[in-house]
């Protein structure tokens, strides 16, 4: 069916990652019991299941776009997934529509990231992160961003700012070529386009996102990579948190 002009803007606008449709009846039905748990926890509301991809979504504070929460299994190891997040500057090859993913000029940390997306029907946009990728256990990888706006500066006057592009990636290995992978974010294109259209288009789009990690991953360099250099979470000698 050919998709609407709402839905190819969001689906350009929703730059990130990946998926495949899940294998087992069990680990559908295991999909499904963690969309009925998850749809009464902390206000997430249970939004759609495409392609093996469950996608919830709830309020955000101070915005009128939803934030955005998608989970699946794929028959591909954690380590080659992370491998995919942690290049970062090659996500203008893997990630359509980014067009331009490098990493700040002056940023010692090498954490900071200039990224643009040239979406079809709405406007070039622009938005700097901060990516902080981390070992949790050695089954669990995580990849979280955050907006990043001192010295964000567009290439051109044309490109139009995202207003919040901010969320994680986690992925669990639940065996060597199995992996659990969850996405939240909040993602906010900023500019004219109607939030109703945003919000409505959202959760068909997101099993698009997870596509493009899951083939990217499925590369020979990433299949054969060592995970990204990581930081060590800081841990609590008394309690530890998990999400």
């Amino acid at each position: 069916m050919p998709a609407t002009s709402a839905q190819l803007v969001f689906a350009s606008l929703t730059s990130a990652f990946l998926l495949v449709p899940m294998g087992a009846a069990a680990e559908e039905s295991a999909l499904q019991a963690s969309s009925a748990a998850a749809s009464s926890d902390g206000g997430w509301q249970f939004a759609s299941e495409r392609e093996g991809v469950s996608v919830w979504f709830r309020r955000f504070p101070n915005s009128s776009v939803n934030e955005v929460r998608g989970e699946a299994v794929f028959e591909v190891s954690a380590e080659a997934l992370f491998a995919v997040l942690g290049d970062i500057e090659s996500y203008a090859d893997l990630m359509p529509p980014t067009s331009l993913a490098q990493r700040l000029p002056g940023d010692g940390s090498g954490k900071r990231y200039y990224i643009e997306i040239d979406p079809p029907v709405v406007s070039r946009r622009y938005y700097c992160m901060d990516v902080n990728l981390t070992r949790q256990r050695p089954d669990v990888f995580v990849s979280e961003w955050r907006m990043w706006s001192a010295g964000c500066v567009p290439r051109k006057p044309s490109l139009v700012p995202m207003r919040d592009n901010s969320g994680r990636w986690r992925l669990s290995a639940l065996a060597p070529m199995k992996t659990r992978v969850e996405f939240q974010a909040h993602m906010d294109p900023g500019g004219q386009i109607p939030t109703w259209m945003v919000n409505r288009t959202t959760d068909g789009q997101i099993a698009k996102t997870f596509h493009s990690l899951r083939r990217a991953s499925l590369l020979p360099r990433y299949a054969v990579a060592s995970p990204p250099k990581t930081e060590q979470p800081s841990v609590s000698p008394v309690l530890v948190k998990t999400n």
